[in-house]
Formats: C-alpha cells, sequence, structure tokens
C-alpha cells in the first residue's frame, strides 16, 4: 500500500476481498485474530475464480495456488490478517465520517466500500417489500438511477437509503466516498423504473400534494437539506447525456 495508491493488494496465496461486504471483512478480521472459524477457507484463492473475484489481469492463478500452505500457519494467518486490517483501515478512511456505523445500519441492508463509492444492497434479512405504486404510472421501463443531492452531510442521504429499502423493492444504492465527493453529495438509488419519481420528490422536498406517499421525512421545507433530481437511466449515464437543470447545477 502507498500513498498513491491507498488501497493494499492482497499478498501472493491470498483472495482479494474487494467484493467483500463491510461486515464480511469485519467478520473475518476476527476470525483471523482470534485463529478461529474457517478464515483459512474464505481467504484462499478459489481454483475457478468466480465473476466477481477481483483479480487482476496478469494475476498467474497457478502462481497463487501453489503460494498456499496445504495447512493454515502462523505465518500465513498473520500475512492475511495484516492484509484484511489494511483493507478496513482503508475502507474506514474512504467512507464519510457522518455515516452509521454497521450495528446501527437496519436489517436486511448492507454495506460496502469501495474506492469511489460506499454501496448498498438488501439481503435475505429484509422482510417482503411490494411496490406501492403500479407500473403503469412508469413514463420508462428502462434500468435507471433516482437522483438525491444535499451539500450536508452524507448521513442524510444514507436515511434516505435505510428508509427506502424498508418500505419499497429497491436492491442497490451508493454514495460517494470523501474523495469522490463533489461540492454536492449524490445519491443513487437504482430501480428497474422511474413510477416513484414523483413520490420521491415529494417526500423529500416536503411538497405535498393530493397523491402524496405518506412517508414522514424528517427534513425542513424552509431550508431543504435533500434536492430530488428525477430519475435517470442506465442508458442516458453511458451516453453521458445530463438534463438541462442539472447542467444548469453543474455550472452555478
Amino acid at each position: 500500500m502507498t500513498q498513491a495508491n491507498p488501497w493494499p493488494s492482497p499478498p501472493s496465496g491470498i483472495r482479494s476481498v474487494n467484493q467483500l461486504h463491510d461486515e464480511d471483512i469485519v467478520d473475518l478480521a476476527d476470525a483471523l485474530r482470534t485463529d478461529e472459524g474457517n478464515w483459512f477457507d474464505r481467504i484462499c484463492p478459489r481454483e475457478s475464480p468466480g465473476l466477481l473475484d477481483d483479480m487482476a489481469k496478469d494475476n498467474d492463478q497457478e502462481a497463487e495456488l501453489t503460494a498456499v500452505p496445504d495447512e493454515p500457519t502462523e505465518e500465513y494467518r498473520q500475512q492475511a490478517l495484516d492484509y484484511i486490517e489494511e483493507i478496513l483501515t482503508a475502507r474506514d478512511n474512504a467512507q464519510p465520517d457522518s455515516l452509521r456505523p454497521l450495528d446501527k445500519l437496519s436489517d436486511g441492508i448492507t454495506r460496502r466500500t469501495s474506492r469511489n463509492w460506499v454501496w448498498y444492497s438488501e439481503t435475505s434479512e429484509r422482510g417482503p417489500v411490494e411496490d406501492d405504486r403500479p407500473d403503469s404510472l412508469a413514463r420508462t421501463t428502462d434500468r435507471g438511477k433516482y437522483l438525491f443531492f444535499t451539500p450536508d452531510e452524507v448521513s442524510v442521504l444514507e436515511d434516505i437509503v435505510v428508509e427506502q429499502f424498508q418500505k419499497r423493492p429497491f436492491e442497490s444504492a451508493k454514495l460517494p466516498t470523501i474523495s469522490n465527493r463533489k461540492s454536492e453529495a449524490v445519491l443513487c438509488l437504482y430501480y428497474s423504473d422511474d413510477r416513484y419519481r414523483a413520490d420521491l420528490r415529494e417526500t423529500y422536498q416536503n411538497e405535498p400534494e393530493d397523491e402524496t406517499y405518506e412517508l414522514a421525512s424528517p427534513y425542513d421545507p424552509e431550508n431543504p437539506i435533500v434536492m430530488p433530481r428525477g430519475f435517470k437511466t442506465d442508458a442516458a449515464t453511458h451516453q453521458n447525456k445530463y438534463s438541462d437543470k442539472f447542467e444548469q447545477t453543474r455550472r452555478d
């Protein structure tokens, strides 16, 4: 790990954990510190890497497997622990300080920190949730993201993630890490269509209309902290398209 690249690479014979959720890395670090549990199986490279395994293009898989001891050794455990603790430090340094601790994140939601984004996803522990708006309200059925901006602490955007994941079938979202934040922080809340565009705007701008979703919002209507900016399809993102309103915001 260097100052120019604060994200550590795994030692030879140890699997990259970049794709693991934050809570899984904390749990793995505890297992390595106490030398308990199945940490050896969890840290060894796979013989047949999966699609989500984070591997360098020039990685020699045979050499990686050769570097793994037949049985767990103290030296191997310490190498793995040093690497995992460096990953934990890198993630802690990348996360905005205002995010809630992992144990306060709510059941059914997990978090993963990368270089540029803090990712959220639902887990099997979340109870059943259903769409409370019919798909007939959608103007586009292209997958995309609802955008929310704030000049304030990123925690207000994390509050939206928790609030919406508990009420609706959202499956993923992301917030910027410290180094990736612009003048305003952005929340991307992913979904298969834009049926909630009006509801989310009304909820977080506190502009009640006749058919507003009854979801309590803690934000002050006289001094809005959260600024919903509508829905943007993945196709528009790939084409680098922005609305006139968003372009004006970037110029201001």
